[in-house]
């Protein structure tokens, strides 16, 4: 059976965290729709990732939600095609101190 154009994204995501040495968990909340579809634990943090097919749009209650999160410091990435991937991944390997000084 062939990959959704979404599957195909969330499957290389998923690939290039392993690649990278980090969780890409599966998230489904059965309570509570409109939940990003990963969380991916990193050194540098834990961050919440949404996958849409290539030029795909959040629906209205995934903005709602991930505003929520965001209300309550949340990070959330959404990633539509192999380059927002990797430009993700990019994000994550930066190291944990250049983001603390980045902070402060």
């Amino acid at each position: 059976m062939a990959r959704t154009p979404e599957g195909a994204i969330e499957d290389y995501l998923l690939t290039q965290c392993r690649a990278n040495g980090f969780l890409c968990l599966k998230f489904v909340s059965p309570a509570r729709g409109g939940v990003p579809d990963r969380i991916v634990i990193a050194p540098g943090g834990t961050v919440f990732v949404e996958v849409k097919r290539p030029g795909g749009q959040l629906r209205k209650l995934q903005r709602i939600t991930h505003a929520k999160l965001r209300r309550h410091g949340a990070e959330i990435h959404v990633v539509d095609d192999k380059p927002s991937v990797d430009e993700f991944i990019a994000h994550l390997l930066k190291a944990p101190s250049d983001q603390q000084k980045a902070a402060s």
